[in-house]
């Protein structure tokens, strides 16, 4: 009620602001019936929310002036100086009202009947706007100050709004969206170029702020769920009064927000469970009473917002759903053999509701009957990139589980491309990202379908090249595609196969013309980061175009040819070695993938180590080749104790090992070999790995460097090349640094002991006292003296 009442004194105050104006205009000229019109609307308009709000007095005066109105409206009164005095003086008292009632106050009637009187023919009124409709308290102020000071106070304690017309918030939510697609194409330039610190920090800022901005927008897009609750109450009456039933209808959770957009899309799937709960599952008087249940059934709906999704749950307290009836119909149209039914799960079969075609009505009214309802409800739910589940127990009720986005319009996407052109799936959708040329990814053949069996489960398989018409199944090659794993709102999966797989990154989503939409490919479009157009597949009018959903929820399990013969897989890590040949490691023991600078890595003799993240790793691997010259690519590995690192070229894929590992004495760090597609694969032996490296990570927390304060020259240059080194940055509240880097132009200031010290001067040769110290632009030197202190610290 209250968002009712702040509505109420917006739209007052706006209607004031435009009224004063036109009722001078229409004194200037009395035949200007358009201004008299737009006066009349006012007042009645006032008249009719004060009646629903209970304000009397409001009400007592919009009506007094309404009635004089209408009387020169219909040409018994001709407008004149008095009248048009007279009804100012009731405007300008109306927005007295309104700022009592917007901050709680009572108003005094006094003045009232005056204003009215004033208002019929032949009444002079003397003082427009201040006197005798103004209350005894505040004809007699103190002076000027003291008046206004209440009214500051007033409107300081009042939450203030203003109206905005929805293509105005469309208008900005677009300059915010053009304004992501700007971020995104910087950030892809900017991972190109390479880490550049002085440009990272501003960008993680600006990027913050965007981010700050569009959830403020999508704050204004917003709208209170009680919007779409008000007009339910009519429909339950209304559907109940014609099945004779009595229902009361309780809501829960209307201050609960969503997109308009979103509103308005899940109306009608609202609309489809009502009719079905109140025609289907709620029972009429006579039986309710037999069944010891109140006469009068309960509706009821919750909202609950739980991050960036809202959870609307409809339920009754009917009957619930009669499964076995359900599936005496699936099978009897056709839709389920019996046997396909009898092995059915009794979750499964509650979901035999959404099948289309399928109904539990007797006989086909306006209401039910047709087997159009509860699978038009999950397509509409889905194609938002919704979900909706049910439960159900006989005698006790049936609740529907709405899960919907909060917004429409951004959504976190995969980038595919297929046959040069690119598009966007829903993440949400998203399972999993396999190459189809992976040895766990088998391929076959059931008529003119193409199955996959991925982790001993067969699923269909589509092409996208195929799906829009730009290449023929048979000329795919399928071997060499990517597959990504589509899970949807129901659980159903399927595998389609794409050219390749880009990036995924947040997309402002557009509306597409109906004609588009109408070929069930798509579901919007939206512009990549560099201007181009993309379109939003829609993924679930795919499947179902494809006639995959039945397929899917049938999917069994691939029966093993030799159950007793067989081994249990162990999932393994490939990897090309430093001199380029393949191995592979157990991915029980792979922790991480870490991708360092090459100065991060010491090697010294036989002692060969790695800073990573402020840890000293012993670092394996070298024997097989040099570590490149600027970045290196290593695996953590960990037995559960202790971690070392091993240098790789390139991480290849994870696969399954099935087969036999042959083992080997060429290589004591070598397990042995196996046959990795067709192919002999060495399998790193961890434990002798781990037996050569027993020191294992070590524990000790990273040495702390101290910079010139004051300096902005150590705060960007000089740090980020100390931290890469592996050193913390001390504070100004450290005790003691282990390293302190010091200025020789600099005056000398203590800003605490140190270990040792470094010392960089401006020019590049060395004066004749200069010889302890390091050109500060000699990288190598001063990398060099920071790895002799760390390693005289940790020796």
């Amino acid at each position: 009620m209250d968002d009712l009442l702040a509505d109420f004194v917006a739209e007052t105050r706006e209607m004031l602001e435009a009224s004063s104006g036109e009722i001078v205009a229409w004194e200037a000229d009395p035949s200007d019936t358009a201004r008299l019109d737009t006066i009349f609307r006012f007042v009645h308009t006032v008249k009719g929310n004060c009646g629903f709000f209970d304000f009397p007095q409001l009400e007592k005066l919009s009506h007094a002036a309404e009635d004089a109105l209408s009387e020169c409206r219909s040409g018994r009164r001709e407008p004149d100086r008095a009248l048009v005095s007279a009804v100012l003086a009731i405007i300008d008292r109306i927005g007295v009202m309104t700022d009592s009632i917007e901050a709680g106050e009572e108003c005094s009637a006094d003045g009232d009947d005056d204003l009215i009187a004033a208002l019929q023919p032949g009444e002079i009124t003397s003082v427009v706007g201040e006197p005798k409709a103004a209350a005894p308290h505040q004809a007699e102020p103190a002076d000027g100050e003291d008046d206004a000071a209440p009214k500051a106070a007033r409107s300081n304690g009042v939450q203030r709004s203003i109206r905005l017309p929805t293509e105005l918030l469309d208008e900005v939510m677009k300059g915010v969206s053009d304004m992501v697609l700007a971020r995104n194409d910087l950030a892809r330039r900017l991972r190109e170029a390479g880490e550049q610190p002085t440009i990272d920090g501003p960008f993680d800022r600006l990027s913050a702020i965007l981010a700050d901005v569009r959830n403020a927008i999508t704050r204004m897009r917003m709208q209170r769920l009680e919007h779409l609750f008000g007009s339910l109450p009519r429909l339950v009456r209304d559907l109940s009064n014609e099945l004779g039933k009595q229902v009361m209808v309780d809501f829960e959770g209307g201050e609960v927000e969503l997109d308009r957009e979103m509103v308005e899309m899940v109306r009608d799937p609202l609309t489809h469970i009502i009719r079905n709960a109140i025609d289907h599952g709620l029972e009429g008087p006579g039986e309710r009473i037999k069944a010891d249940k109140r006469e009068i059934g309960l509706l009821k709906f919750a909202a609950r917002q739980s991050g960036n999704r809202i959870t609307l749950t409809i339920s009754d307290d009917g009957r619930g759903i009669n499964i076995e009836r359900l599936a005496t119909k699936a099978v009897a149209a056709g839709i389920y053999s019996q046997a396909e039914v009898d092995a059915m799960s009794q979750r499964r079969k509650h979901y035999l509701i959404f099948e289309p075609g399928l109904s539990t009505a007797d006989e086909v009214s306006s209401v039910s009957g047709r087997g159009v309802g509860m699978d038009v409800v999950r397509a509409n739910i889905e194609r938002v990139g919704g979900s909706i589940d049910v439960a159900s127990k006989p005698g006790e009720g049936t609740s529907f589980y709405l899960k919907l986005p909060l917004t429409l319009s951004i959504i976190a996407a995969l980038t595919v491309g297929s046959d040069g052109q690119r598009y966007a799936i829903p993440r949400s959708y998203v399972e999993e990202i396999v190459f189809g040329s992976s040895d766990h990814i088998d391929f076959a053949e059931a008529g003119d379908r193409r199955l996959i069996t991925f982790r001993g489960k067969r699923v269909p398989c589509l092409s996208l090249a195929e799906i829009l018409g730009t290449q023929a199944g048979d000329a795919m090659d399928w071997e060499a595609s990517t597959l990504v794993l589509v899970r949807l709102a129901s659980d159903d999966i399927f595998a389609l196969a794409v050219d390749r797989v880009y990036d995924h990154e947040d997309v402002v989503v557009k509306p597409i013309a109906p004609a588009i939409m109408d070929t069930g490919l798509y579901a919007g479009t939206t512009l990549l980061d560099d201007g181009r157009p993309m379109m939003l597949l829609d993924l679930p009018s795919i499947a179902q175009k494809h006639e995959l959903v039945n397929e899917m929820r049938s999917a069994t399990r691939v029966p093993e040819e030799e159950p007793a013969e067989q081994r249990k897989a162990q999932p393994i890590m490939l990897f090309t070695g430093l001199d380029g040949r393949r191995r592979a490691v157990r991915l029980e023991l792979v922790r991480r993938i870490d991708t360092i600078a090459r100065e991060a890595i010491d090697i010294e003799g036989s002692r060969v180590q790695a800073v990573i993240d402020g840890a000293i790793y012993p670092l394996a691997g070298l024997e097989h080749g040099e570590l490149t010259a600027d970045r290196c690519r290593l695996l953590r590995l960990s037995d559960g104790d202790s971690e070392i690192v091993y240098a790789v070229r390139e991480v290849l894929d994870a696969a399954e090992l099935e087969g036999e590992v042959i083992p080997s004495d060429a290589d004591a760090m070598i397990e042995g070999v196996a046959l990795i597609d067709e192919r002999p694969v060495p399998v790193i032996d961890g434990h002798a790995l781990f037996a050569r490296h027993s020191g294992g990570q070590r524990k000790a927390p990273p040495l702390s460097c101290r910079l010139p304060a004051d300096s902005d020259w150590a705060r960007t240059i000089l740090e980020p090349l100390v931290e890469a080194a592996g050193y913390r940055i001390a504070g100004d509240g450290d005790e003691e640094s282990d390293v302190a880097i010091e200025l020789a132009e600099a005056p000398a200031v203590a800003a605490g002991p140190a270990r040792r010290i470094i010392r960089l001067r401006h020019e590049p040769d060395a004066p004749g006292d200069g010889a302890d110290s390091i050109y500060r632009y000699d990288r190598e030197a001063l990398l060099n003296a920071l790895k002799q202190a760390r390693m005289g610290e940790t020796a």
